[in-house]
């Protein structure tokens, strides 16, 4: 039988308890929960089903293969796919079910085609740029836009939605000044007698310090997770780290002082030393910029990263854990004493890139409790 030396466990308690912590925020406004990206690297099929269980509204993905990754697997929850689609793959979005982001006339007029072929309706939800620059409609287009697509035969406007360039920066307002540019641009949709449908702007950030961002609907991505969605990497009270990443001790050995430790010899023993061999290295997530400067979590105490981090393996000096032995957990995060970001700190990057960067060939293992 083959055993993985590192796994991704995955704390269903931990997500639901964020889920309540999110819906207790969110008050009325309905939750399309992001799992794009693997679910931020949690495992999307995973992480999906026991958000289904627990009633989320809508489900939200990247790309059309996640979507129909999820539909694959049996998920029935409402999908909306937030990125642009090919055309020709209209008929596939409307077969399944899937509510797409539309803001060419390209994609909603092949949509309205499939829909009328199909006798299935199309859902859609037009995307509005109110400043990130990236894709969506021009504001004032909007009206006009939003009246096409209403004409089309067989086409449903399902909601209207924005995102936020800054939501994490508490000292500016151009948050602010993006939900006035939504609002307008929904004043003049409603000004061609057409109803916006389902209103959507706010991500994790946005929810817990905009509270005029819920609307009618949130997009929680982050903090479903229990990672921190502010550059200072703080997890606001009451979200739980959902990850916990884990290698097993497969080796020890003694080293005398000043011998060192992997390639380029940057870790040398300061005194006699004992290194524990984990596998687990860059190929699975663990990024090479931690080599020598992180630390893992090895029978309650930490142990610091030995020397650079290798394609598969890692050493760490548990010189001063003496009862460690071949065969124990060590965390690498996912701990309250040792989250993502403080890896993400030392990485210069934001929490959702360490989750997110943890590879396919770690197993992601749901635990029911505890």
């Amino acid at each position: 039988m083959i055993h993985r030396k590192a796994s991704a466990y995955i704390h269903k308690g931990n997500l639901e308890n964020n889920l309540r912590q999110l819906r207790a925020i969110a008050g009325s406004s309905k939750i399309c929960a992001v799992i794009k990206a693997d679910a931020y690297g949690h495992g999307a099929v995973i992480i999906s089903r026991v958000l289904a269980d627990a009633g989320v509204d809508f489900l939200a993905v990247a790309y059309l293969e996640e979507a129909l990754e999820l539909r694959e697997a049996g998920i029935k929850t409402p999908l909306l796919v937030l990125g642009t689609t090919d055309p020709g793959n209209a008929d596939i979005i409307v077969s399944n079910r899937i509510s797409q982001t539309v803001f060419t006339q390209d994609l909603a007029k092949a949509l309205s085609e499939s829909a009328l072929r199909l006798g299935r309706p199309a859902f859609v939800h037009v995307k509005i740029d109110t400043g990130m620059h990236r894709q969506g409609i021009e504001p004032r287009q909007a009206g006009s836009f939003v009246s096409f697509v209403s004409r089309l035969g067989g086409v449903r406007i399902e909601g209207c939605y924005s995102h936020f360039t800054e939501a994490d920066n508490p000292d500016s307002d151009f948050s602010t000044r993006q939900i006035e540019v939504f609002n307008r641009a929904l004043d003049a949709i409603r000004a061609e007698g057409i109803e916006p449908g389902i209103r959507h702007m706010a991500n994790s950030a946005a929810l817990l310090r905009i509270p005029e961002s819920r609307m009618d609907m949130v997009r929680p991505g982050v903090l479903l997770y229990g990672l921190s969605p502010d550059a200072d990497h703080r997890l606001p009270g009451g979200f739980k780290p959902v990850m916990e990443f884990r290698a097993a001790v497969t080796s020890l050995r003694d080293i005398g002082e000043g011998e060192g430790v992997s390639y380029g010899r940057i870790f040398t023993a300061s005194r006699p030393t004992r290194i524990a061999l984990l596998q687990v290295g860059y190929a699975d997530g663990y990024s090479r910029h931690l080599s020598n400067r992180a630390a893992v979590v090895i029978r309650g105490k930490r142990a610091p990263v030995a020397g650079r981090v290798c394609m598969d393996q890692i050493m760490v000096d548990v010189t001063d854990i003496p009862e460690a032995r071949v065969g124990d957990e060590a965390t690498l995060f996912g701990l309250p004493e040792l989250p993502a970001g403080e890896l993400a700190e030392i990485m210069g990057t934001i929490d959702y890139e360490v989750s997110c960067g943890i590879s396919k060939r770690v197993p992601r293992v749901l635990i029911e409790r505890g």
